[in-house]
């Protein structure tokens, strides 16, 4: 702060010796305006400098008022959805995922295998209800629904965000596990109830060029560019490196390799 100061100073003294230099000169035979120009061209860093401050001084005014006028504005929107009163949950899109296409706890253990947590955890969704509120915040809620309904809001979008993750993760597992059959049918499900996990997509991709679907790959694509998530523009990258991974001669190993899970997800 007091360096700014000093150099605040600094600034003034050169501002006011170039005026007094200007004033002095301009009592010649020269009109003001050559004389300006003169004094401009003699201080081209102190003019730069003065013009740059200018500037700057005028953009952190406008940006502060947009902060403050924004900040205005979601205090008002925050204000007005904490009056909403409790409405009904009825017509919430709720999502319908299929259960009965988790593998049974018997056929891990069957293989000496343990069972994956992640099928546990997807087992304890079962009969809970579950909505994907991805992009809406909890003001938009409130004004939607009511102030009260917000803590039951957010244990349904959890719900959504645990079928997701753990999806992915018995997905994976079960890829590993040489039973893609299985992988490709949860990964199917998980992306029509609206799953965004960029490494649930891939998962899928691969597996559709391991079996020669080049068809579905494409519309697994097409699904991609017709989403509104905002993760849309990452998958899509992520899937295009995946095709160059896979096109290329000894690309398909390294492919492989490279496409684990997202670091936000843990292993089964």
């Amino acid at each position: 702060m007091i360096v700014a100061t000093i150099l605040l100073v600094l600034l003034l003294l050169n501002i006011f010796s170039l005026l007094f230099r200007f004033t002095r000169a301009c009592n010649l035979d020269r009109t003001p305006y050559l004389c300006f120009i003169e004094y401009t061209m003699k201080f081209p860093v102190l003019t730069s400098l003065i013009i740059f401050i200018a500037w700057l001084t005028v953009k952190t005014s406008g940006g502060k008022k947009e902060r403050s006028e924004n900040i205005r504005s979601f205090w008002e929107k925050e204000r007005a959805a904490n009056a909403v009163r409790k409405k009904s949950l009825d017509d919430l899109p709720f999502v319908q995922f299929p259960f009965e296409l988790l593998p049974t706890e018997e056929s891990f253990t069957s293989q000496d295998s343990n069972i994956p947590s992640s099928l546990l955890a997807l087992q304890k969704l079962k009969g809970q209800k579950i909505v994907n509120l991805n992009g809406y915040s909890n003001t938009d809620l409130k004004l939607e629904y009511g102030t009260t309904n917000i803590t039951i809001l957010t244990e349904y979008d959890e719900n959504f965000l645990t079928l997701c993750r753990e999806g992915h993760l018995l997905s994976e597992y079960l890829y590993d596990m040489d039973r893609k059959q299985e992988a490709l049918q949860l990964s199917e499900a998980l992306i029509r109830c609206g799953s965004d996990v960029s490494t649930q997509f891939t998962l899928l991709y691969r597996i559709y060029h391991e079996t020669g679907a080049d068809d579905e790959k494409s519309k697994l694509k097409l699904t991609v560019e017709q989403m509104t998530s905002s993760r849309k523009n990452a998958i899509l990258r992520a899937l295009d490196e995946l095709e160059q991974k896979l096109s290329s001669p000894d690309g398909y190993d390294t492919a492989i390799a490279n496409d684990s899970a997202d670091p936000t997800l843990s292993n089964p």
